[in-house]
């Protein structure tokens, strides 16, 4: 990976751990990735293996694609953040959250209806 890209994915690294609300020591119990690893990404000075991102990004809730892709479109980013909030939901409530997300879909569908009417 090049120089600029490894920069690119460290901040994009950093920017989801904090967002989480973790430090890099908390990242790294979770992820079983040792500090010293999670400190070189985040410095752009290490290209992780797929394993490692796999684990960091499984902690982090983010897709491999969003942390390893410069050029994502916002539209690619929000159909990969439900991919990861679907992959997150315990496997007995993945029906429910399916239901809830088609009937806030529909709920925004016919609001937005009612905006474009007047």
């Amino acid at each position: 990976m090049p120089i600029d890209d490894l920069t690119a994915l460290g901040q994009k690294m950093r920017e989801a751990r904090k967002n989480k609300e973790l430090t890099q020591q908390e990242l790294s119990d979770l992820s079983h990735v040792s500090v010293k690893q999670i400190a070189n990404i985040e410095k752009g000075k290490m290209n992780p293996s797929y394993l490692i991102l796999r684990a960091l990004a499984k902690v982090l809730h983010i897709s491999l694609d969003t942390l390893i892709n410069p050029d994502i479109s916002l539209e690619d980013k929000g159909i990969n953040q439900m991919k990861m909030l679907y992959s997150s939901c315990p496997s007995e409530m993945r029906d429910t959250f399916l239901h809830h997300t088609q009937e806030t879909v529909k709920e925004l569908t016919e609001l937005s209806e009612k905006f474009e009417t007047n």
